[in-house]
């Protein structure tokens, strides 16, 4: 003879507690994964922009242009959730730095918390690059190994 086996109906209730709640925090997960991904990819993309803006020795329309190109091209289609972008490109005598600011949005319109309203979440990257002379610097460096000779 076969024994029947039962379950309990507090199992299912306790899965269809516990299921949202667990769904919640897998959703939250992935867009933390997106918002890290994103803001990598600024942090990036600041940095690259400013070190090719501080190899350009001519003009400063040169440079400026060069930084925005550069800044453009990286972070071109590599964003996930970040809309809105703003690039702010400071170019000074010692320095070119580039900064990019921009709001994280969840993808879908998912609303996590009901009855709450949420425009998104303000990403921030920013990027510093020292402008050096290379003429100067090889100069430099061959005052210093005919000191050392």
């Amino acid at each position: 003879m076969r024994k029947r086996i039962t379950f309990k109906a507090s199992y299912t209730i306790e899965a269809a507690l516990l299921f949202p709640f667990i769904l919640a925090v897998i959703v939250l997960v992935i867009y933390e994964a997106f918002f890290i991904h994103d803001r990598a990819v600024l942090d990036a993309a600041a940095y690259e922009a400013a070190l090719r803006g501080s190899e350009v020795t001519d003009k400063s329309d040169d440079i400026y242009a060069k930084v925005k190109k550069t800044g453009e091209d990286t972070i071109d289609g590599r964003l996930l959730a970040t809309k809105d972008l703003d690039m702010d490109i400071q170019i000074t005598k010692d320095q070119v730095s580039v900064r990019y600011s921009g709001e994280f949005s969840i993808p879908g319109g998912v609303v996590l918390v009901p009855g709450m309203s949420f425009s998104g979440i303000g990403v921030r990257a920013e990027g510093h690059s020292k402008r050096l002379d290379p003429g100067s610097f090889i100069r430099e460096c061959r005052i210093v190994e005919n000191l050392v000779k």
